[in-house]
């Protein structure tokens, strides 16, 4: 059984917001990623109140965040609109990575006659972002770089609709790899992105697809073999 806590008074969350230029997608940002890290772990009981008082604002944008946050399945909201934070499921999770996989490669089967010159440099600056993050050992980085990489060539099949069931579960995948699949941030990961994008440029597509195909596997054996339980919440630490 998870053991939940609740985010009350007093506690240090996030600091102060600074003029953010949209005081919603400020808050909608910072919660995510406390989510994604973990700084606010799976589990944990949320009151609109408390994080509006730690955040300094009001409770109408965190209560807007926190419905966007549980449209990407990060919260949950359960009866008498108590809100957590949603524990991993790990048969969901596999469950997800099945789906998402097939989605990406449809994307990047639809997607690869389109990608042209402004693509390339987008594949090109993810790499770099990537290698960056890899330096400064900046895991949700990396992760965030890998998802960029792959959303160029989705992007490029121009399907509304393929784009919005992806990208609207990238936090569930993210925080997953972060929190059970740290290692597969490495040199090697990043090494299979650069050969992913040295075969699209040599026009390779079946070894680009292998490729792919490769990082899709290695997705669902994670979760096949992930313990049978949600992870119990840890203390909160700051957020910078």
């Amino acid at each position: 059984m998870t053991r939940v806590r609740e985010i009350g008074a007093g506690e240090a969350f996030v600091g102060r917001l600074a003029s953010p230029s949209t005081l919603r997608q400020a808050v909608v940002e910072k919660l995510r990623d406390a989510i994604i890290s973990a700084d606010i772990a799976p589990g944990t009981l949320l009151r609109e109140t408390a994080l509006a008082r730690n955040l300094g604002v009001s409770a109408t944008p965190v209560r807007e965040a926190l419905g966007e946050l549980a449209s990407e399945g990060l919260i949950e909201i359960e009866a008498h609109r108590l809100k957590r934070v949603a524990p991993i499921d790990f048969p969901a999770t596999l469950d997800l990575f099945r789906v998402q996989t097939e989605l990406w490669r449809l994307g990047y089967v639809w997607g690869l006659s389109k990608v042209g010159v402004e693509q390339i440099r987008l594949l090109e600056a993810a790499i770099g972002r990537y290698r960056a993050a890899l330096d400064a050992a900046d895991f949700p980085a990396i992760i965030g770089a890998g998802h960029d990489f792959h959303t160029v060539f989705i992007s490029a099949s121009a399907n509304s609709e393929l784009l919005r069931s992806t990208l609207d579960r990238r936090s569930l995948i993210a925080r997953f790899i972060l929190l059970h699949g740290r290692s597969t941030l490495s040199l090697k990961g990043l090494r299979h992105h650069e050969a992913m994008l040295a075969a699209f440029r040599r026009g390779d597509t079946a070894d680009l697809l292998a490729r792919l195909d490769q990082l899709s596997a290695r997705l669902i054996v994670m979760a096949q073999h992930a313990p049978g339980q949600s992870v119990r919440p840890t203390p909160l630490r700051p957020v910078n």
